[in-house]
């Protein structure tokens, strides 16, 4: 009897157990999680890289129009608004100058008052016949002397309010004070450098690129700029079509978000090689490489994944140029194509919150 059971028990098992496979191979696998992106129809065009150097369009050396003893000179590190004082020099020795001045002028306004009160009293004796008419001639000769020595002086006068002035040396433009060329205490001569200013906020990139871009490239394009950790899309401010015999290389300015990579950097930045053409282009993620060749899984309208052969074509950024049976619009696997099989069905995150994440 207890034999009987066991071979009962045992059956009951095996069916059991052979429900469940049928149940099992009849549903197939659970719906994979995959994110997806779409296909897009784009204009794209064959690209090079070329390196450039992050610049201030105003980076100044800043020197003095007198010459002096430094009093004081901003430090680096300091933003200065334009109008603002850089450095300060010593005045004391032209403000000696200006007083002189000041007593020259008064000096020959005095001579030209004599010489008028003169110049009438000796009119009326020529009058009389009582004086020369050369002691007249002469009169009115210092006097018109006298008068040009008063013009002189007030010249003299405005040139010492102009040095006067320059003793403390302003900002030409908001900028950081990045380099000191000299200290207080120091004596600078005229046009010797004091400290090197860099307007922080007029950021632009300077491109040497090949001449055999120029048709293929445009004033106000946009371009990809990146470096090890920022990538950005910015415009050409301008082109310079003018290379040499040994280079072939013409400057590209390019210009850029004050912030975004810092002057002095080395940036690389894409240029267009090639006229544009419509493509087909998808995620570079959405590309599965094997030996038999690469692929994409396609989800259609059911969620199922259809395996879809390509082949591809020109690099954009994170995306990529394909040809096979996509069309636009089409959501491709982006993440999790790996572990898929054709005809498997999936589950999916919507694509505006995968393109909210990238």
């Amino acid at each position: 009897m207890k034999t009987f059971k066991r071979l009962v028990l045992s059956v009951t098992l095996f069916g059991a157990a052979s429900v469940a496979l049928a149940q099992e191979e009849n549903q197939g696998p659970p719906p994979a999680l995959v994110e997806v992106d779409d296909v897009i129809v784009e204009m794209v065009s064959q690209t090079i890289w070329v390196p450039g150097t992050v610049m201030s369009r105003t980076d100044s050396h800043i020197a003095s129009e007198v010459s002096g003893r430094i009093d004081w000179i901003a430090d680096v590190g300091d933003v200065v608004e334009k109008g603002e004082v850089l450095a300060k020099l010593d005045d004391a020795l032209l403000k000696l100058e200006f007083e002189q001045n000041v007593s020259n002028i008064a000096k020959w306004e005095s001579s030209v008052e004599l010489l008028e009160r003169k110049k009438k009293r000796i009119s009326q004796m020529a009058k009389l016949n009582n004086s020369s008419r050369d002691e007249l001639d002469q009169v009115i000769s210092d006097l018109e002397i006298a008068k040009q020595e008063v013009q002189r002086a007030n010249i003299a006068k405005r040139q010492t309010e102009y040095r006067l002035s320059q003793t403390e040396v302003k900002a030409p433009f908001t900028a950081m004070v990045v380099e000191r060329l000299q200290t207080p205490g120091e004596f600078t001569s005229i046009g010797n450098d004091l400290l090197r200013i860099v307007d922080t906020s007029n950021v632009e990139a300077s491109i040497k690129a090949p001449l055999s871009a120029v048709p293929f490239i445009e004033k106000g394009a946009e371009v990809v700029v990146k470096n090890r950790n920022s990538e950005k899309t910015e415009s050409i401010r301008t082109i310079v079509p003018v290379g040499n015999s040994g280079s072939r290389m013409m400057e590209i300015r390019v210009a850029l978000e004050p912030g975004d990579f810092p002057i002095g950097s080395a940036v690389r930045v894409a240029l267009p090689h090639s006229e544009a053409h419509e493509a087909t282009t998808v995620m570079r993620d959405a590309l599965v490489l094997r030996q038999a060749g690469t692929f994409v899984y396609m989800i259609d309208e059911e969620n199922n994944a259809h395996q879809v052969p390509v082949t591809t074509g020109i690099g954009l950024g994170n995306r990529v140029e394909v040809m096979g049976d996509l069309q636009n619009a089409d959501n491709v696997v982006i993440r999790g194509a790996e572990r898929l099989r054709p005809g498997q069905k999936v589950r999916f995150e919507e694509t505006t919150e995968i393109a909210a994440r990238n």
